[in-house]
């Protein structure tokens, strides 16, 4: 945009080829036209699925912030920890059931490192609004220790909520409990449990567990 100072032809006003004429306050201005630049292409079926796929896994991780934020501690050099999560779980942690695209919550990865997981990870009611969550006490000295943090996440996808374990158990302790508001027992909830270091700078892998009431007997790690 110019000003026109007075010439020999004046200010003007309205469009004249490529510039229109204005004035405000006695100054008068000239400016060019916007480009059209036509309507935005469609997305392909692929673009359509890559941004399917981030917007899922963003929601996800929105409730997860501070978890995924020591589950990828060991990646936020060059990114944001959200951002790693996002890459380690794009190509794996979806399924396509007819055409629809869902989560797959066992092969989700809210943690990803060299800290040795637990073993025998289970997962129980603990009444209708609870759960317990158990693992092996014993591994520690093996690539682990006894005062590693335990990270116990639920999720209920129904009402889109997540919870944690609050009270900052240690790997010795062999279990955590994961309190919810209301009961849940007859939804669906999806579990993981992971370690961190006492310096919150190494962590573990993920391990998603299989829950019911009579008690999992095995588990997935991813």
């Amino acid at each position: 945009m110019g000003i026109i100072e007075q010439g020999v032809n004046g200010p003007f006003k309205g469009k004249a080829g490529s510039v229109v004429g204005s004035s405000w306050k006695r100054i008068h201005y000239i400016k060019g036209l916007r480009k059209d630049k036509g309507r935005k292409r469609p997305p392909t079926p692929d673009q359509a699925i890559q941004r399917e796929k981030f917007v899922m896994l963003n929601r996800f991780f929105s409730s997860l912030r501070k978890v995924i934020n020591i589950g990828f501690v060991q990646f936020t050099g060059k990114s944001t920890a959200v951002n790693a999560a996002l890459r380690y779980n794009y190509d794996q942690a979806f399924l396509d059931e007819g055409g629809n695209l869902l989560l797959n919550y066992s092969a989700l990865k809210l943690s990803h490192g060299s800290l040795v997981t637990a073993g025998t990870e289970k997962a129980v009611f603990e009444g209708s609004n609870a759960i317990r969550v158990t693992w092996n006490t014993k591994t520690y000295g093996m690539g682990g220790e006894m005062d590693d943090t335990a990270h116990a996440v639920a999720y209920i996808p129904e009402i889109d909520y997540a919870a944690g374990n609050v009270k900052s158990e240690v790997r010795q302790h062999g279990s955590a409990i994961i309190n919810f508001h209301e009961p849940i027992d007859r939804m669906t909830v999806h579990v993981w449990l992971f370690f961190s270091d006492r310096q919150s700078k190494r962590v573990s892998k993920t391990v998603y567990i299989p829950l019911n009431e009579a008690g999992p007997d095995s588990n997935t790690k991813t």
